[in-house]
């Protein structure tokens, strides 16, 4: 059995990571900096500066390097 206390320590450090993971949920319109109706990798980048580029891949669901707002859509969902 763990102690009360190390569950507490354990519960404090995990909600901890999860506040500093970067959440992605923003307005297509404002990711898509030109205009042009996709967000391609250096837009995404530029509007999350930590993003993995795992992150924009799964967005991606054809995997055309760009993502529509469908597609973003459909990730925000998820």
């Amino acid at each position: 059995m763990i102690p009360k206390r190390l569950s507490i320590a354990m519960v404090t450090a995990l909600l901890a990571a999860c506040a500093s993971l970067p959440v992605y949920n923003a307005p297509f319109a404002d990711m898509d900096q030109n205009g042009d109706g996709v967000v391609e990798w250096h837009e995404f980048k530029t509007h999350f500066p930590e993003a993995d580029p795992k992150v924009f891949l799964e967005a991606d669901r054809n995997k055309n390097g760009e993502i529509t707002p469908d597609e973003w859509q459909s990730f925000v969902d998820q």
